[in-house]
């Protein structure tokens, strides 16, 4: 569906171009830019603020726009669905937006001979904020400005995102603070929070909750003149505190909110993979490792080698390497020939780390195309070790058939060869003893023939 709505959008580029005058449709154009305005700014949870989109076309002539965009539906959500003034005048697909996905598009178009602006307005979008941190309103590397020259070519070059810091309004009750969570952007691991007030003159008594919504308000149960509550084992997550005071003459007075972020999991395990292979005769061998975390998000992440088979030299410093930080892709700098353990930690905001480990061997060109998981073959295929066995097995029975083949026809021959000189033997005999048969009856025969003296 998606593919067909872009299809769309394309064939309108095309159809706009076709038509439109555009006298240096030849020429190698200047790209286009789309930018967000304002491109930073503070809000607070609760209150609404405008974002606009803009098109800067490099002093081209476009004709079709497609503008997809992104933001935090945890922090963000639109509340106004309306278009306003815009350089686009035809809709080819109805703008949409949602507040699950946290997903805008516009795909559009402008007829002949298209528009050329360095600050043309897309669209207006009214965001509410709902929760506090930062959030970024991202243009999609999909977006595309296609150029009026009747073959529809995109010429987007650039994208400027934005950032948005949301924060809790100012307090409007008692002064509050967590003594072991003071920072309240931060990510702690202490999961017992302790939060002290100052009662403000002239109260009576004060109403607190702890939840998960930025703005809720205390159920106005007095909890008398109490000064401070921990609250112990709280689970992962951003927490908040609200609490108001009680006046015996206005009665409950406003409410200050105070944010407290607990991340005491690890992140997600994850695992090293190793270019070209974990076994391999290349010295700066690249390392790739990805991983997440649910709750504060991912910091940083720090690597170490260990070499495990030390020169006697480093053995007898006992030197020991540092972790250091990377980031993924990582080329190692040179290693000698053998065997090293990979450890890479991934770092959470809150000062959580999971390691990942991996076995690096460094042999011989030699030795290149063996690995765990089989024959490397041309670097990109690799032949698992059960087919390397049978492949093997099946060579090793052809060549003891050829063998046996061969042996059986050296029998056959010498059999052959040997019964030959034996009849050659035996018709030699037979021939001698037939010659002197007839050379003892020629001599019977005279003999008889001579006359007795």
């Amino acid at each position: 569906m998606k593919e067909g709505r872009l299809t769309a959008v394309l064939i309108f580029a095309l159809f706009l171009g076709f038509f439109g005058v555009q006298p240096y449709a030849h020429a190698s154009p200047d790209s286009a830019s789309l930018f967000i305005r304002p491109p930073e700014g503070g809000f607070t949870v609760g209150g609404t603020f405008e974002v606009g989109i803009y098109l800067n076309t490099g002093g081209n002539n476009i004709n079709a726009v497609r503008v997809d965009l992104e933001f935090p539906s945890d922090k963000l959500q639109i509340v106004s669905p309306n278009i306003g003034k815009s350089i686009v005048q035809f809709w080819v697909i109805q703008p949409t937006f949602s507040n699950g996905q946290g997903t805008i598009s516009f795909h559009g178009g402008i007829p002949p001979p298209g528009v050329n602006t360095t600050d043309g307005l897309i669209s207006v979008v009214v965001f509410r904020v709902v929760n506090i941190g930062q959030a970024i309103f991202r243009v999609k590397d999909s977006s595309k400005v296609y150029l009026a020259d009747g073959t529809g070519t995109d010429i987007l070059g650039s994208v400027s995102h934005a950032i948005f810091s949301l924060r809790l309004p100012p307090p409007q009750g008692p002064l509050v603070v967590a003594t072991k969570h003071p920072d309240q952007t931060k990510w702690y691991q202490d999961d017992d929070v302790e939060f002290v007030w100052e009662v403000p003159r002239g109260a009576t008594a004060v109403s607190y909750v702890l939840n998960e919504d930025p703005l809720g308000t205390s159920d106005d149960i007095s909890e008398g003149l109490k000064k401070s509550i921990t609250y112990k084992d709280l689970p992962s997550g951003t927490h908040y505190f609200h609490i108001k005071a009680l006046n015996s003459d206005s009665g409950w007075g406003g409410t200050t909110h105070y944010v407290v972020n607990i991340d005491k999991d690890l992140p997600a395990d994850f695992t090293i993979e190793v270019s070209p292979n974990p076994r391999t005769s290349v010295r700066r061998p690249t390392l790739i490792f990805n991983t997440t975390d649910r709750d504060s998000g991912l910091d940083h992440y720090t690597f170490k080698l260990i070499n495990l088979n030390p020169p006697a030299e480093e053995t007898a410093r006992g030197a020991t390497p540092f972790f250091i930080e990377v980031s993924s892709p990582f080329v190692l700098p040179e290693v000698d020939f053998g065997s090293y353990d990979v450890i890479v930690r991934a770092h959470d905001m809150a000062g959580n780390y999971r390691e990942a480990y991996q076995r690096l061997t460094v042999t011989l060109g030699l030795f290149r195309n063996l690995g765990p998981d089989g024959l490397n073959i041309r670097g990109n295929l690799i032949l698992p070790w059960w087919l390397v066995y049978v492949i093997f097995a099946v060579l090793i029975w052809i060549v003891l058939y050829f063998a046996h083949f061969a042996y059986g026809r050296h029998k056959e021959v010498e059999a052959k060869l040997k019964l030959g000189i034996l009849h050659m033997i035996e018709h030699r005999v037979s021939d001698r003893l037939r010659t002197l048969q007839q050379k003892r009856e020629e001599f019977d025969k005279n003999r008889l023939m001579k006359p007795p003296q």
